[in-house]
């Protein structure tokens, strides 16, 4: 008896064993699992910090570039408003300009330049803020000529005849030649005016021997040309814009104040006391 209750003590401590084991075995395991989840909600915790610093950067970095916007935005329309005004202010200026009547020459003067480009509407024009009288080229001068034509001949020596009033004394005349851009590909032209430059200053030579030839004075006059350089409009795809073909006269306050040339040499000495001049 007491042989058998020892074996059921026996057996019951095995069974007592066999079964802790069990027990302790899966709550190793389930210990394990927890201690992994813990690892993993940590890990997790970490990259939610990272992301959550990185959502708050680039949130700065949206917020800072909306107020860089902005002000660019600001700046551009106030720019755009500052050249808007100076736009307006230019545009009113350059009215006032062409409004107003500079009256450079004395009134007598004025009077007959603008007379006498009345009488020649297609020939003269006459601007008297510049103080200048225009010639067109065209029925002035033929294609590539620096001849002048009759009908011009005869504007010039009216011209001559008020440039040598009492009104215009105090004043040179200054001859500008213009062309238009196309070049000077005829071989007799290019034989007299190589280029363009050559055909406007011979032009206005021209001009000013017709001038001195009616009386006026040749201490007075001189001669300029820009050939296409200076146009007063765009010349077209294929050149040639007849408005650029022109002779400006200009009258301006004299500046000279030495004796004539006409003359003021002739009486210094006898013609046998200096050596003869070199023939240029």
């Amino acid at each position: 008896m007491r042989l058998f209750s020892r074996s059921l003590t026996l057996l019951a401590a095995l069974g007592f064993s066999v079964l802790a084991g069990c027990s302790q075995g899966r709550v190793d395991d389930l210990d394990h699992q927890v201690r992994v989840q813990q690892q993993r909600i940590s890990e997790l915790e970490v990259q939610n910090e990272s992301l959550n610093s990185t959502t708050q950067a680039l949130r700065s970095q949206v917020e800072a570039s909306g107020k860089s916007a902005l002000e660019a935005e600001r700046r551009r329309a106030e720019a755009a408003s500052q050249l808007q005004a100076a736009m307006a202010m230019y545009a009113d200026l350059e009215q006032r300009l062409n409004d107003m009547d500079l009256m450079v020459l004395p009134p007598e003067l004025d009077e007959a330049l603008r007379a006498l480009a009345a009488s020649n509407p297609d020939l003269m024009i006459y601007d008297p803020k510049r103080g200048m009288v225009q010639f067109l080229s065209d029925l002035t001068f033929d294609l590539g000529s620096a001849d002048l034509k009759s009908e011009a001949q005869t504007s010039l020596q009216r011209l001559a005849e008020v440039l040598k009033s009492a009104p215009a004394a105090g004043y040179e005349i200054r001859v500008v030649g213009h062309t238009d851009n196309v070049p000077i590909r005829n071989v007799g032209t290019r034989a007299k005016h190589p280029t363009n430059v050559h055909l406007s200053v011979h032009r206005a030579i021209s001009v000013r021997e017709a001038l001195v030839s009616a009386g006026v004075a040749a201490a007075r006059c001189s001669v300029a040309g820009w050939g296409e350089f200076r146009p007063v409009v765009a010349n077209p795809a294929a050149g040639g814009a007849r408005a650029n073909r022109r002779v400006e006269i200009f009258l301006v306050a004299s500046s000279y104040s030495g004796p004539s040339a006409e003359g003021s040499t002739a009486d210094a000495a006898p013609a046998s006391a200096a050596p003869p001049e070199p023939l240029k």
